[in-house]
């Protein structure tokens, strides 16, 4: 079967075909990623307890009981953006979301989680502050082959003056949307979805957790933000509901996927809010198991074979 639908929220036209995922395919073996049978502590990651004298600037800290360090922030040694230019300047801190070196999302409590989550709310909360910055961008790339120098557990947030191109594009997905239709892109996309049900990996009180109908990503999660926040807002509710999410969600994904590369990105609304008032926070969870091909680098249109509702069947939480 083929066919071609459209992502609601990014406006990307998108091939579905589903014999695409019957291809034939070699056998081969990933290297030079990293090996997740690691041990808890690396006597060379400077990022371990123990190892964090070379940090450049420790920015805050989520202690346990006994005052040790569970998840820091630290200023990044090697900044996409810093505040040496006037055209475009920001501040880039890494945010290291566990102290166990061989610590993933595919083992990590829902604690861990916890502490993710509030020490990524704290940062954003902060840099959003500074003065002429529009956005703050969060993301994760896990292991080598999805973009990650160091295996240690871990994810980035950099604060710009400039919008990003593609938080533009889906600010002005929405704000049509709105304009056509007279109805909130997501809250119409959260209805859908709800409705439908065979998409749908989590529904609580505050997110919502589905593979979308259409995506430039095999096997992309989307899990969207019910409230109209900012991270910076996020109660312990929210945080609560989001670390039970993806602690369980990521659980089945390795069930079904195995320890594959992936990457989060989180677009949340912009600092001035004022600017795209139709958007909503929400991650893209991206599996990172296939590459582009010449095709979709040549044309800007993306072809999809995995089927959303299995995959949904698959990833499903069992309340």
């Amino acid at each position: 079967m083929k066919e071609i639908r459209r992502d609601m929220i990014t406006g990307d036209l998108v091939i579905y075909s589903s014999y695409r995922n019957k291809r034939p395919l070699d056998k081969v073996k990933i290297v030079g990623d990293f090996d997740s049978k690691e041990d808890e502590h690396s006597e060379t990651c400077p990022f371990c307890r123990g190892n964090t004298e070379d940090i450049k600037e420790i920015k805050e800290t989520i202690n346990d009981e006994s005052g040790q360090w569970v998840a820091m922030s630290v200023a990044n040694k090697f900044p996409i953006l810093d505040l040496s230019i006037k055209e475009i300047f920001g501040e880039h801190e890494v945010l290291i979301e566990s102290y166990r070196h061989n610590a993933s999302y595919y083992n990590m409590t829902e604690e861990e989680f916890k502490n993710t989550f509030a020490l990524l709310k704290s940062r954003y909360k902060d840099l959003s502050k500074r003065e002429g910055i529009e956005y703050v961008s969060v993301f994760k790339n896990s292991k080598r082959n999805a973009g990650a120098s160091l295996m240690h557990p871990h994810s980035q947030i950099v604060s710009s003056n400039l919008l990003p191109p593609e938080i533009k594009k889906e600010i002005e997905v929405s704000d049509k949307y709105k304009i056509e239709n007279g109805t909130n892109l997501y809250e119409a996309l959260l209805d859908k979805e709800e409705k439908d049900k065979e998409r749908v990996i989590y529904s609580g009180e505050y997110f919502l957790a589905f593979v979308p109908y259409a995506t430039r990503y095999n096997g992309e999660v989307r899990v969207i933000e019910k409230d109209d926040l900012d991270p910076s807002q996020w109660t312990d509710e929210h945080i609560e509901e989001l670390s039970y999410i993806f602690k369980n969600m990521f659980r089945n994904m390795e069930e079904y996927q195995g320890d594959i590369p992936f990457n989060i990105l989180l677009h949340s609304k912009t600092v001035n809010k004022e600017i795209g008032k139709e958007l909503r926070t929400h991650f893209h969870i991206v599996p990172r198991k296939y590459n582009f091909g010449g095709f979709e680098l040549t044309t800007g249109l993306y072809v999809c074979g995995s089927d959303p509702k299995e995959l949904a069947e698959y990833f499903r939480i069992k309340k």
